[in-house]
């Protein structure tokens, strides 16, 4: 079970909260977290802790695509606004790769037990887009 940190739990937890589709629980259909919480109890029974089975991480996955997008516009909005600078952009990405690094490889390991194979996934599904954005803006 995972532990409460206030509002970052509530950034880690946001697509649980979300999940749209429905799985039958008690012999009732529950959506969003319940749902969620059901799905992945059924594939850590089924393939181990920590495997989130395909349809669960393609889904965690997009969260993560959306975020690293959204990301990446309200960092060329504020280096443009604030900083006036273009070169401003390079330093917030350094900046979250440096934080998604972290977060990914240290802090989700010691507090949800997440595998190696899930934070590399994540840290890519998080920094490939930074990466396109700087190559084509490098040629």
């Amino acid at each position: 079970m995972r532990k409460k940190h206030g509002w970052y739990e509530a950034l880690v937890m946001l697509p649980d909260r979300l999940y749209p589709f429905q799985t039958e629980v008690g012999g009732r259909l529950v959506r969003g977290v319940r749902s969620y919480n059901a799905r992945l109890a059924r594939y850590e029974r089924e393939h181990g802790p920590g495997r989130y089975g395909y349809g669960l991480e393609a889904y965690r996955q997009l969260f993560h695509l959306t975020g690293s997008i959204l990301f990446l516009a309200i960092a060329a909005y504020l280096s443009q606004t604030f900083f006036s600078s273009t070169g401003a952009i390079y330093v917030f990405l350094a900046i979250a790769v440096l934080f998604i690094s972290f977060q990914e490889f240290y802090l989700h390991r010691r507090m949800y037990q997440q595998l190696w194979k899930k934070g590399i996934i994540d840290w890519l599904a998080w920094c490939l887009p930074f990466g396109i954005y700087l190559f084509s803006h490098f040629r």
